[in-house]
């Protein structure tokens, strides 16, 4: 019988990491304008905005217009900028997200950089930046602006970067327009609006028509009760213990029901 080497176990943790490298190459793919899946091992974006996958077949280029999407594997660099943001060590994070998304434009990765981007930006305290972060992701990325959970963080920032005016046009056409737990939650950022401005009264009366208007809307009820009954304190308005009496009975297991009970 001949005799078989058995590979050392570097030469297998070798193997081990090469067939990782491949299969995780498998995750590049583009969806063309008609639908269909295209998988491929590399992928990259030129200059034009064209997208060259490369398959068993060959390199394929996708000219903008001929594909809906194009994914590359998840970078390498991205748990680590999770963790950096987790650790929060913003400046190393944002460095490195910022460079993701130079170099994953149009393929996927710029679009989650971009995102989680403003949000180091927005937790390190420069709202300013985070406000063009979030610009620049709703630019480049159309679906992002119909996103639910993108535009609330995009509109929160905008309140802590004090660009009320753009806010306030934006919370309008929701209150006018949008569903109706958007347009409760939009009449509420109207009173933190006025609040921050020391408008103390203006805010008391946008929770109260929160409070009122969209009383069907239960999950904004508890936030809106609070604030109503926080603003109203502060004008020694009686109502006050109202508002939170009028919490902690209907949520009681919420948190602003917790807060509530010791002011009351």
């Amino acid at each position: 019988m001949t005799n078989q080497r058995i590979p050392s176990a570097r030469v297998l943790a070798a193997l081990v990491l090469l067939l990782a490298g491949l299969l995780a190459a498998q995750a590049s793919y583009v969806i063309t304008s008609d639908n269909r899946r295209i998988e491929g091992t590399t992928i990259r974006a030129t200059a034009d905005g064209s997208i060259v996958l490369t398959t068993v077949r060959g390199d394929v280029t996708f000219s903008p217009g001929q594909f809906r999407e194009a994914m590359a594997d998840e970078p390498a660099e991205w748990k680590q900028a999770q963790s950096l943001v987790a650790a929060k060590k913003y400046d190393e994070a944002i460095t490195l997200l910022q460079d993701v998304a130079r170099r994953y434009r149009l393929l996927g990765w710029d679009v989650q950089a971009q995102r989680l981007l403003g949000r180091a930006q927005a937790l390190k305290g420069d709202y300013p930046a985070a406000v063009t972060s979030y610009e620049t992701l709703f630019r480049n990325n159309a679906a992002s602006r119909s996103d639910p959970e993108t535009l609330w963080s995009y509109r929160q920032i905008l309140l802590e970067a004090k660009q009320f005016d753009k806010l306030s046009a934006m919370l309008n056409e929701v209150v006018a327009k949008g569903a109706r737990p958007d347009a409760a939650r939009a009449q509420t950022m109207r009173g933190d609006i006025k609040l921050v401005q020391n408008q103390v009264e203006g805010a008391a009366m946008d929770y109260l028509r929160t409070v009122v208007l969209f009383a069907s809307e239960r999950a904004q009820q508890p936030e809106a009760l609070f604030k109503a009954g926080d603003a109203l304190e502060k004008l020694r308005d009686p109502r006050a213990k109202q508002m939170f009496q009028k919490l902690v009975n209907e949520f009681p297991s919420s948190p602003e029901a917790q807060q509530a009970r010791g002011r009351m």
